[in-house]
């Protein structure tokens, strides 16, 4: 696996958000986000951080300025149904910055606008990465936020339950009626805020069923 590369950028084609890279008589195509690969220039030296997608016959690199954008995109690439060619849409769209701002204030609307990203994926990934961002080093700031902690003991942990639910377009009666049939046979006690929102949101799509 390659973890970084440095090297001289001999072209770029900006529609297609890609870059090639000459390191040791080698030419890296590289996939960036669109705010990465407009600032390269070509003939520069270049830097970047960089995940190696492998599967079956496939082997693509994909480029970041810092590692924390790495890893943000590999957070993305944790959610279920999720691709890197969709969370390079996602960064390429928002930015890591606002990606969080997003997840945060569980604004799955925004989300959506990415190509490629419908309102059922957008669900998912607030849903999935809600619980995580405390989890993350480079996202301290956020973990005072309401979608960036857990929540403290039954009663927080329903409100905060109840507020992504309501935030996700759910009618408030039938949040009420999951909540109560989730916490009244005891499905969540002693479960974390992600594990519980996942619970949570089966639960809907069995009701919606």
């Amino acid at each position: 696996m390659l973890g970084f590369i440095q090297g001289k950028l001999i072209a770029k084609n900006q529609e297609a958000s890609q870059c090639v890279i000459l390191a040791d008589r080698l030419g890296y195509e590289v996939s960036t986000p669109r705010d990465v690969i407009e600032v390269l220039t070509v003939g520069e030296e270049t830097s970047l951080w960089l995940h190696t997608h492998v599967r079956e016959d496939i082997l693509c690199f994909y480029g970041f300025r810092t590692d924390a954008d790495r890893q943000f995109f590999r957070v993305l690439l944790g959610v279920s149904g999720l691709g890197p060619k969709t969370a390079m849409a996602l960064l390429s769209e928002h930015g890591v910055n606002r990606m969080v701002q997003h997840i945060a204030e569980k604004n799955f609307i925004a989300i959506a606008e990415a190509p490629g990203v419908g309102k059922k994926l957008a669900e998912r990934l607030v849903l999935e990465l809600s619980g995580k961002i405390e989890k993350l080093a480079f996202l301290r700031d956020l973990e005072k936020t309401p979608a960036g902690r857990r929540a403290a003991g039954a009663s927080g942990l329903r409100n905060d339950l109840n507020s992504a639910m309501l935030n996700l377009g759910y009618p408030p009666n039938t949040v009420k009626n999951a909540l109560d049939s989730l916490f009244s046979e005891g499905d969540l006690e002693g479960v974390n805020f992600e594990d519980a929102l996942k619970r949570t949101l089966k639960e809907m799509y069995r009701r919606d069923a």
